[in-house]
């Protein structure tokens, strides 16, 4: 009966697709990681230690409400403006960079202790536009910043493996390690000042980092999902708290050889606003979109394809190399802020007895 309601397209590619389920998972195999950039999606067994590392960078361009893209004109006219000269700063394009550090051990079977240390670079060039005595003038800037973002500590624990299966709990903790203070140069104000929140390099809370991620293996191919979160726990020493951001994963691969598998991903997220304001920020939210606290929220969907490389004998026996590209194919965002055009990761990992 319930084959009835199941889409035509579901089930004639399902036909095609082995059914059989494996006695145990094998986490040998080269699909049994997720993509490289799902973190916590795998646990180890007893006594077995891993390192880890990541490399990822996302690029941002142009103006978006809502899900419309705006022209620069049409995003000038969304901005309110400031002062007798009507000033008015549009942030239009933007890099980020980060570089993490991972490391996993397991005292037991079922849990596995996870810890993770990232190094970020932002950069951003924004427009300025200013109106006097019927002229106006129009000039760009950049702002940068890096160092250490909030690191990450916590437990992954697995608590089901049966079948091919294998079920555990993400129970992670954020530390208010990355700055939530940094400052540039800034040209309207002709001096260094504290940047907006996307610019900032942490939270400045600790956060609840809950999730639950399942892995199902299959003798030719393998799929996996998981569902996380970030909630910041207490308001920062700025004044403010970021929104709540929650995360929907899903992925399916297939080894192409015993040393090699590619892989296909969706990635759902929503983030909401940020609560308060922070108390030393100069930038008025009525001249720059990226100083408002209640336009920081939105949703996007991305859809990733991945590569997982292992080395199976010789002096690369056991090493991991993985890559996944992401670009989004929805995205509605809260007020004026730049579209994401892409993002990708690229990581190293290698388990030890």
């Amino acid at each position: 009966m319930l084959l009835r309601h199941l889409p035509a397209s579901f089930l004639a590619v399902s036909a095609f697709l082995p059914v059989a389920s494996l006695a145990h998972y094998q986490g040998g195999r080269v699909d049994s990681h997720a993509p490289i950039s799902v973190m916590g999606d795998h646990t180890h067994g007893k006594g077995e230690w891993m390192l880890s590392y990541r490399y990822m960078g996302m690029s941002m361009s142009g103006a978006k409400s809502g899900s419309e893209s705006l022209s620069t004109e049409e995003a000038f006219a969304e901005i309110p403006g400031m002062g007798m000269m009507n000033m008015k700063v549009l942030p239009y394009e933007m890099t980020m960079e980060m570089h993490m550090l991972g490391g996993m051990y397991a005292p037991t079977d079922n849990l596995t202790l996870v810890a993770m240390l990232p190094y970020a670079t932002r950069e951003m060039t924004a427009k300025s536009r200013m109106t006097m005595m019927m002229t106006t003038t129009e000039t760009e800037f950049d702002t940068q910043t890096s160092g250490i973002g909030d690191v990450a500590v916590g437990g992954l624990y697995k608590f089901y493996d049966q079948d091919g299966y294998r079920v555990h709990l993400n129970l992670v903790l954020g530390l208010p390690t990355g700055s939530i203070e940094e400052e540039d140069y800034l040209p309207m104000q002709q001096q260094d000042a504290q940047l907006p929140y996307g610019m900032q390099l942490g939270s400045g809370s600790y956060e609840a980092r809950p999730g639950i991620t399942v892995n199902k293996q299959f003798p030719g191919w393998s799929w996996g999902a998981q569902a996380s979160a970030k909630i910041a726990l207490d308001q920062n020493d700025q004044g403010y708290k970021l929104g709540s951001r929650r995360y929907l994963s899903a992925w399916a691969a297939r080894p192409l050889a015993p040393w090699a598998s590619v892989s296909v991903a969706a990635y759902k997220s929503w983030w909401s606003d940020i609560h308060g304001e922070a108390e030393d920020l100069t930038v008025s939210p009525m001249m720059n979109p990226a100083a408002d606290p209640d336009a920081r929220g939105g949703q996007r969907l991305d859809l990733g394809l991945g590569v997982n490389l292992m080395g199976k004998q010789g002096a690369l026996n056991g090493h991991r190399l993985a890559m996944e590209y992401r670009a989004p194919v929805q995205e509605s965002l809260h007020g004026i802020q730049m579209e994401t055009d892409y993002s990708f990761t690229v990581g190293w990992q290698k388990a030890f007895n």
